[in-house]
């Protein structure tokens, strides 16, 4: 086999039953992003109106801080998830170029990488409209359960 020979199928043709399940690995990660930023937020909300009731009806106002670093910490996780989904699916979507383009080499098969910088995306993710309003709601409530306690 010569290097012309090598060359020319060194990309995979976009119908390739190995690309297409690439692609489906690719969106399996996205989809656990995904629903891993929904299960914190899911844990969070119930968990940060526990600890304010609680520090309600005790009158226990030294707990609100409590629940300032679980929102903290809850927000960040949030937000990181957000982040490596919106990294994986830039590298979708560069995979997907290729693919198209019938560019898609070989090497790259099975390698599914998040693309992108990880601070920038980190900045989009914390100051997206999917994480701050939910999390500043939650603030609100910790600021209101406070007063209610001073």
């Amino acid at each position: 086999m010569d290097s012309t020979n090598r060359d020319e199928t060194a990309y995979l043709a976009h119908n390739d039953g190995a690309v297409l399940k690439h692609m489906d690995m690719y969106q399996g990660i996205i989809t656990r992003m995904a629903n891993n930023s929904a299960a914190i937020k899911q844990w969070g909300l119930p968990l940060i109106t526990a600890i304010l009731a609680y520090v309600v009806k005790e009158k226990i106002y030294v707990l609100v801080w409590l629940s300032v670093w679980a929102l903290l910490i809850f927000y960040l996780l949030d937000s990181y998830y957000l982040m490596l989904e919106n990294r994986f699916r830039k590298g979708f979507n560069q995979d997907a170029v290729l693919i198209s383009e019938d560019r898609f080499p070989r090497t790259k098969l099975f390698k599914l990488l998040p693309a992108g910088e990880v601070w920038r995306f980190y900045l989009k993710a914390l100051t997206s409209p999917a994480t701050w309003p939910v999390y500043f709601g939650m603030l609100t409530l910790v600021v209101v359960a406070y007063k209610l306690v001073s």
